[in-house]
């Protein structure tokens, strides 16, 4: 190979490759997030379910642990995604 086939410098690949691992990054980092919120929702839904089973409420407790769960969830999600910054003009 001679040096005139590698035409982008060493600089700028490196900056695309790290750009490129953060937006892998980035990725890994919502699914997660989405994980999580489906994760607590369930949990809580799940436990409402378990409980009306056993104390015969059906189905308040099952809602009631799906509307503890969505809140839950939403403020964790809140918690975990920073705010956004005004674009710069």
């Amino acid at each position: 190979m001679s040096k005139h086939q590698h035409d982008e410098p060493r600089a700028k690949r490196a900056a695309r490759e790290s750009a490129a691992r953060s937006a892998l990054g980035d990725l890994g980092r919502h699914a997660g997030l989405g994980f999580q919120f489906a994760a607590v929702l369930a949990l809580f839904a799940l436990a409402g379910w378990w409980l009306d089973g056993k104390l015969g409420t059906q189905p308040w407790l099952l809602v009631l642990g799906c509307l503890l769960g969505a809140v839950g969830a939403t403020i964790a999600l809140v918690r975990a995604v920073p705010p956004s910054r005004p674009p710069r003009g």
